[in-house]
């Protein structure tokens, strides 16, 4: 069994196995210890105890415990409770073990017991990973397999069959654990490990190598579409946009990073997807209600899935003075020198024209705008017209008496206040 172990430039580091104490855990141990002067790393291990197999599981962690004593390895150990936690968050036995490994992995990372964490995952675990991902319906990324470094995990083994392995066990006389769930065809991998692959390699036997040489290509042309995808999409305050035409590879590929970007990261499903997708063919200002109080709308040349703002703001008197609303801050200030009126940054009315009842609130049924050249139509249909998003109608404040709306702030003021050759109190509404 030969690793190339120079390209994952260990040297100065400190590498930590993850040591199950089955036969490939045990052989990459054993391989790296034998390795460490050459290439200058120091080795240490963790263990996590899934408490799944009750006393063969404790047992299996004992016999790692007593290995790592007898080589005198740092030994970090876990223990969790992979069925409660399957529980929990609907997973599967098998999703709810690798979520909280991963986890037990990064903690062990971030308090500084290892530079670099060291799996056992080889060329059968790759073969078996794709496919498992491909009966599943997965897209081209779950077709990437594993890979063999990223976020300080390495995998030396990946390009080693499992052949090898345990001819390397057998050479070196190494003693190991049996897990026995790894024989239970419940499982979906070990169905796949013990009744497909076996019936494929018997027909193709380089089958593995050609999964692993399909997997770098997928790998690496979906790293492409990513990075095309991102020049693709625009991030907005509560949201994404996604400019129109735009090749569906690209968009259905933009609409998963917005549903991630904004919180759904696993509860989206195919169907979501295809809704947004939808949108492409519908009218103007179509709503797609999406879960966790996502939404997608198209708007004109994009589609926008966004967050619903949950701006609050209780109706207060108008009066002049400042005031704040998501991460904004809103002014009311009177104009004392005219000769510094900028149309560009700010609104401007006559003081003297807003009635006593009028109250600084946001959006409301039945509230209707006269604009400033004439023509009274309702709020909504206004915002239409200015093309402001459906996202932001109903976080943006609004000067109003009862339902007749004064001002708009940051858009428009109502005629009804603008300024004219009798204008004495002039007072400015500004967004900083």
């Amino acid at each position: 069994m030969f690793i190339d172990l120079s390209k994952f430039n260990l040297a100065n580091k400190v590498v930590g196995v993850a040591l199950s104490g089955g036969s490939d855990s045990i052989a990459l141990l054993h391989y790296l210890i034998e390795n460490q002067k050459t290439f200058n790393y120091v080795v240490k291990a963790i263990n996590i105890e899934h408490g799944i197999r009750g006393k063969d599981s404790i047992a299996d962690s004992n016999f790692v415990r007593e290995l790592c004593e007898r080589l005198d390895i740092p030994l970090a150990f876990y223990k969790v409770d992979a069925i409660g936690h399957s529980k929990e968050q609907k997973l599967s036995i098998e999703e709810s073990a690798r979520e909280l490994r991963y986890e037990c992995f990064f903690d062990a990372l971030e308090k500084g017991f290892f530079s670099v964490i060291a799996t056992a995952h080889h060329l059968k675990d790759n073969a078996e990973t794709v496919l498992f991902n491909l009966f599943r319906g997965s897209g081209l990324k779950g077709l990437t397999g594993i890979n063999q470094m990223e976020n300080k995990i390495i995998r030396p083994l990946l390009e080693v069959s499992k052949e090898e392995i345990d001819e390397y066990i057998d050479k070196n006389k190494l003693s190991f654990v049996l897990d026995k769930t790894n024989l239970d065809e419940k499982y979906s991998r070990n169905y796949i490990r013990h009744q497909v692959l076996p019936e494929i390699l018997e027909r193709f036997p380089d089958a593995e190598k050609s999964i692993y040489r399909f997997s770098l290509i997928a790998r690496e042309e979906n790293d492409f579409l990513e990075q095309e995808t991102l020049k693709h999409v625009k991030d907005i305050d509560n949201g994404v946009e996604i400019p129109l035409p735009c090749h569906s590879a690209i968009l259905r590929r933009a609409i998963v990073y917005s549903l991630k970007k904004l919180g759904l990261k696993k509860d989206w499903e195919k169907v979501h997807v295809d809704d947004v997708l939808s949108l492409v063919e519908k009218e103007n200002g179509k709503i797609i209600t999406l879960p966790k109080e996502l939404f997608a709308v198209k708007e004109y040349d994009k589609i926008v899935v966004y967050k619903e703002n949950s701006a609050v703001l209780s109706p207060f008197p108008f009066t002049l003075g400042k005031f704040t609303l998501n991460g904004k801050t809103y002014s009311i200030e009177k104009v004392t020198d005219k000769s510094k009126i900028n149309l560009k940054t700010g609104l401007y009315l006559d003081l003297d024209k807003v009635s006593k009842n009028a109250v600084i609130r946001l959006k409301s049924d039945g509230d209707s705008f006269t604009k400033f050249g004439g023509g009274t139509k309702s709020l909504g249909d206004y915002l239409t017209d200015k093309k402001v998003p459906l996202k932001d109608r109903n976080s943006i404040p609004i000067i109003a008496d009862k339902n007749k709306v004064l001002a708009v702030f940051g858009i428009e003021i109502s005629s009804d206040v603008k300024v004219d050759n009798n204008t004495i109190n002039m007072i400015s509404l500004k967004i900083y």
